[in-house]
């Protein structure tokens, strides 16, 4: 059998603080995501880090990550991916906060002074495409869009986008939703009331400039989108518990890798699936 590892995918063990984070973490999935490694001893997914000149920085399983670190683990099995490659695009989640209607975000912005005004929600995406420092939120049950100004100063820009979040953060529930949706499609089959929280499309540089600092965007707005993404990579967590034998460790888990090929375990789907998650 032909070994295809290093041409589609790159599987390594990475140490777990070389690795920067550019988002925050999702408390109920952290939870979920926790209990079940505790429970599996194992970990199922590698995570998704994207290879920067020499940095390291995580775009994908920031809860398992943090699963992981709570555990006490010194390594990670990581997918590396070239942050270069133009095939890895970034784009972007939005929030279906359920059973919160606008009022909440509008209380926000009259108490810190932040500019806000009304318009339809087609004319709210055009703002929202040619400004970074802008944030749109619908009332599915209203034709109208608060557009919400927010500071041009990036750091700035980065707290506000998490005092937003926080406001429906652990209070309410909410889904992601692809911006392809269309608004008058999520009207229609949604089948309960909330408000659609629209967030600035960020770029590459962006998310290297926010790794390399201090700051963190909230959880679930980022959404990048690559090729060959590995899935169910059975790795035990006692593995992964100390930093020691690293190179025997990799040779052991070319080996799985490999194993897998040869009896056919290994299989590449090219089309959109839909997953039915935890």
């Amino acid at each position: 059998m032909i070994n295809y590892t290093d041409s589609f995918f790159d599987l390594k063990l990475l140490k777990i603080n070389d690795i920067k984070l550019h988002e925050d973490t999702e408390t109920k999935r952290l939870r979920n995501i926790y209990s079940r490694i505790r429970r599996d001893k194992h970990l199922i997914n590698p995570i998704i880090v994207a290879q920067y000149n020499k940095d390291l920085i995580l775009i994908d399983g920031a809860n398992r990550y943090s699963s992981l670190k709570d555990i006490g683990c010194k390594l990670v099995l990581a997918q590396i991916i070239d942050y270069k490659d133009g095939h890895t695009k970034l784009s972007k989640w939005n929030h279906l906060v359920y059973d919160m209607d606008d009022n909440v975000i509008k209380d926000y912005c009259d108490k810190y002074k932040l500019k806000y005004t009304f318009t339809s929600v087609k004319n709210g995406k055009k703002i929202l495409h040619n400004n970074l420092n802008r944030v749109l939120v619908s009332d599915i049950k209203k034709n109208e869009t608060m557009v919400i100004t927010l500071s041009k100063d990036f750091g700035k820009m980065i707290d506000q986008l998490n005092d937003i979040t926080h406001l429906y953060f652990k209070k309410y529930s909410f889904d992601r939703s692809e911006p392809e949706i269309n608004f008058s499609d999520l009207k229609k089959f949604t089948r309960r009331k909330g408000t659609l929280i629209e967030f600035p499309k960020l770029k590459k540089e962006h998310i290297v400039k926010i790794a390399k600092s201090n700051k963190k965007i909230p959880a679930g707005i980022t959404r990048h989108i690559l090729r060959n993404r590995v899935l169910h990579v059975k790795y035990e967590i006692k593995k992964l518990l100390t930093e020691g034998n690293v190179k025997a460790k990799t040779k052991e888990l070319e080996q799985m890798l490999l194993n897998k090929i040869d009896k056919n375990k290994v299989r590449q789907y090219t089309e959109s699936v839909i997953v039915f998650d935890e």
